[in-house]
């Protein structure tokens, strides 16, 4: 398999992720069938089934001979915790913020150990679109910059975290809502992703979880969001 098609399959793999952790294909539900799923992902079979290996290493599916390909219900954290019905909790900035230090910088580190060469260029790509995206001032800059944050947290082949997508997307785009009133955030989030970006580069765990903790303070210090 090609560089192109298996950085692909990564792709097609972290967006089925996200599919599943926001709830679209649920625990114990079966996957549509390769030619449909495919055409609706609009990849080659090849591509898909390369895609769906990679869900079956992170335990989110589980291929049943015979029968077809089934969300997995034992280690999906959604079964047993429910953990999407924390979307609609009501929160303030400061408690979206306070969770993103709980949890991001952590999976940053992980990231940086457990990424495959894949997962990295994928983190990259979208890091990179990110970038593009403050530049021309584009309004999908919240899209893609929730997909460079749930690429890293994928990363982490952790099922936790990756049921936990939803929640950081939604604290992303609260924070995406506020840097409209802080025109110098844009700034900060350029430098603080190459940062980041480099530390995962290079394969540093205590640099990325470090680099994405000051990228998640100083936008706080932004936003006049104080740590007690």
């Amino acid at each position: 398999m090609s560089y192109a098609t298996n950085a692909l399959s990564v792709r097609i793999a972290d967006e089925l992720t996200e599919m599943i952790a926001q709830g679209e294909f649920r625990p114990g539900d079966k996957l549509p069938n390769e030619p449909e799923l495919s055409r609706r992902m609009q990849v080659s079979r090849t591509t898909l089934r390369e895609a769906l290996r990679i869900l079956t290493t992170r335990g989110l599916v589980e291929v049943r001979r015979g029968i077809g390909t089934f969300v997995t219900v034992s280690r999906s954290i959604h079964a047993d915790y429910n953990v999407l019905k924390i979307q609609d909790t009501n929160v303030n900035s400061k408690d979206l913020y306070e969770m993103r230090l709980m949890f991001e910088p952590h999976a940053a580190y992980y990231a940086a150990i457990r990424a495959s060469d894949d997962e990295l260029s994928t983190i990259f790509r979208y890091g990179e679109l990110t970038e593009h995206m403050i530049r021309e001032r584009n309004p999908q800059w919240d899209e893609t910059e929730q997909k460079f944050h749930n690429s890293i947290a994928s990363a982490t082949h952790n099922p936790f975290i990756t049921a936990l997508l939803p929640i950081f997307n939604r604290a992303i785009h609260h924070g995406i809502l506020l840097a409209a009133e802080a025109p110098q955030v844009a700034e900060m989030t350029l430098h603080d992703h190459r940062v980041l970006m480099q530390y995962l580069k290079d394969r540093n765990p205590e640099g990325a979880k470090t680099a994405m903790y000051l990228h998640i303070i100083n936008a706080m210090r932004a936003f006049k969001i104080e740590l007690d």
